[in-house]
């Protein structure tokens, strides 16, 4: 007798439990929720933990600025030369501007072309003046950023299967908020992974055509003029100076009449005031 009882007991006590679990399981508030969230996006990020990338697939972006003084006469031919040699590199201008003493164009090349694209444009022509090159290293910041992406996309899925459990109006309003946040934060982040895989896969290259006059143009040897340069230069200034004179005194041709005619007259009065002098 004694047995049975106790099996009766037990019994009616398993049968409690069980009707509490089912009554509060549906009744679950968005703070155990949270938790239970919290532990699974733990769980989700070291999961998604983004490997160290090799050598070969570091994230450089590579930018250049180029100089090159031109003559005046030349100045067609070197841009035609830098627009084929753009297109012979699979690149394409991404601005451009011009004015009287300078051309200048911005190129986004292929990152693979790079190098040997700064390199043929020793051969466009003209004087290259200046070139500079510089590699930023973006692997570390973009590493961290892919694994931010992973974390937030992984919350993002945690949050959602809480949704479809969510049964008071409460809880679906809090829980459709994070979602929301998180996807706009997800959103932004792909736009500046987007923006970097394109910095990345193609460089940058500033090109100044600088416009010189001829004498500027000569090589940095030739500092020193030579004495048929200075001779020809002193025959130059001296018929610019006659061309100037004679366009001067041109100019001052009605007082050389007025000025002419006054002494005609003057003589002439001089010379009738001597002869009725002598009458």
């Amino acid at each position: 007798m004694k047995k049975i009882l106790i099996a009766v007991v037990a019994a009616l006590s398993i049968s409690s439990c069980s009707r509490a679990n089912r009554n509060t399981e549906p009744a679950a508030s968005a703070e155990i929720a949270q938790e239970y969230l919290s532990e699974e996006i733990v769980e989700a990020s070291s999961a998604n933990s983004t490997p160290v990338p090799s050598a070969d697939t570091r994230k450089l972006i590579a930018k250049g600025n180029v100089e090159i003084k031109v003559k005046p006469e030349n100045v067609d031919s070197i841009y035609d030369n830098i627009n084929a040699l753009i297109k012979k590199h699979n690149g394409y201008k991404s601005s451009e501007k011009q004015n009287e003493f300078r051309y200048s164009v911005s190129a986004s090349i292929p990152s693979a072309s790079f190098e040997d694209f700064t390199d043929a444009l020793n051969k466009v022509g003209g004087k290259m003046s200046d070139k500079s090159i510089n590699v930023q290293d973006v692997t570390d910041a973009y590493t961290d950023l892919i694994s931010e992406i992973k974390s937030k996309e992984a919350a993002l899925e945690q949050y959602r299967v809480l949704l479809k459990r969510a049964n008071k109006i409460s809880e679906i309003i809090e829980i459709q908020t994070k979602i929301d946040y998180i996807q706009n934060d997800i959103d932004i982040m792909n736009g500046r992974r987007i923006n970097i895989d394109r910095k990345v896969a193609y460089s940058v290259v500033d090109i100044d055509l600088i416009i010189v006059k001829k004498e500027m143009a000569k090589d940095d040897d030739d500092d020193t003029p030579s004495f048929g340069s200075e001779l020809v230069d002193s025959l130059s200034d001296g018929w610019a100076i006659i061309k100037f004179l004679v366009v001067f005194l041109l100019r001052l041709w009605p007082f050389f009449i007025v000025g002419g005619a006054g002494y005609f007259f003057y003589k002439k009065r001089k010379k009738d005031s001597k002869t009725s002098s002598k009458n």
